[in-house]
C-alpha cells in the first residue's frame, strides 16, 4: 500500500468517527443534573417529627381497628412504608413515557394513593394477595383533561393508541350537566380521548398503575423508629 493510498484510508476512517460522534443517541438518557427539585425536598429533622406525628396519630388507631375486626389473631402493625429498587423505578418512568407518547399525552404529576390489601389470599381474578390486610400504596399517572388534572391508563380505540381517564364514566355524568354529549364528544376526538358510548376498543387495557413494592413491615429496617 503506497503512502497516498495509506493517507487516503486515515482520512476516510477519521471522517467516520467524526459522523458517528455527531449522530443523536438512540437510547434513552438521564435528564441533565439540576439540583435538588426546589420546594420538595424536607430536613431529616422535620421527616422525624412527620414520622412520628403519624405514630401518634394515626397507627394506634389502624391497630384497634383491624384488631377488632379480627380478634384472636396475632396483633396488627400497621404498615410504616413500602419501598421499590431505583431499577424498578426508573423501568417504570420510561414505561409510563413510552406508553403516553404512544397516546399522545402529556404526563402531569404521580399520584400516591394509599390502598389496603383485602382480608383474603387471594384477589377475585386468582392472584394472590401478597401481604393480607397490609396498607399500601400505588402510583398513578395523570394527565391534563377538560381543565381537569385526571390519573389515566391506556387502550387501543377505534384502532388508535388512546389516553383513557380511569374515571371517564364520573366524567360523563359531570360533562352531562354541564353541555351535551355531542360537545363533549368532539372535544374528546379533538384530544385522542375515549368518552363517547358509541367508541370501539380494539384491544386490551394497558395498566400504568405500580404496585406490589416491598410493604415494611414484615420486618425491614425502619429509618426513623420502631413504632
Amino acid at each position: 500500500m503506497t503512502a497516498k493510498m495509506t493517507n487516503r484510508l486515515f482520512v476516510l476512517i477519521f471522517v467516520n468517527l467524526m459522523l458517528v460522534g455527531c449522530q443523536e443517541p438512540t437510547t434513552h438518557t438521564e435528564p441533565p443534573y439540576e439540583g435538588p427539585p426546589k420546594d420538595h425536598i424536607i430536613s431529616v429533622e422535620r421527616a422525624q417529627e412527620m414520622y412520628d406525628a403519624y405514630a401518634q396519630r394515626r397507627v394506634p388507631i389502624i391497630q384497634k381497628y383491624e384488631d377488632s375486626i379480627v380478634p384472636g389473631g396475632d396483633k396488627f402493625t400497621p404498615t410504616r412504608y413500602a419501598e421499590y429498587d431505583l431499577k424498578t423505578i426508573k423501568q417504570y418512568i420510561a414505561y409510563i413515557e413510552h406508553e403516553a407518547k404512544e397516546a399522545n399525552v402529556d404526563i402531569q404529576t404521580l399520584r400516591f394513593y394509599l390502598s389496603n390489601y383485602p382480608n383474603s389470599d387471594t384477589f377475585p381474578n386468582g392472584d394472590a394477595v401478597r401481604y393480607p390486610r397490609r396498607n399500601s400504596l400505588f402510583v398513578l399517572p395523570t394527565m391534563a383533561y377538560e381543565g381537569k388534572n385526571v390519573g389515566f391508563s391506556v387502550e387501543e380505540v377505534d384502532g388508535r393508541y388512546t389516553a383513557v381517564p380511569i374515571n371517564r364514566r364520573t366524567l360523563q355524568q359531570e360533562g352531562n350537566q354541564d353541555k351535551r354529549q355531542a360537545d363533549s364528544t368532539g372535544q374528546m376526538n379533538e384530544a385522542g380521548f375515549f368518552m363517547s358510548n358509541n367508541a370501539t376498543v380494539g384491544g386490551t387495557e394497558s395498566s400504568l398503575i405500580l404496585n406490589d413494592g416491598s410493604i415494611i413491615p414484615p420486618p425491614g429496617t425502619n429509618d426513623f423508629g420502631n413504632d
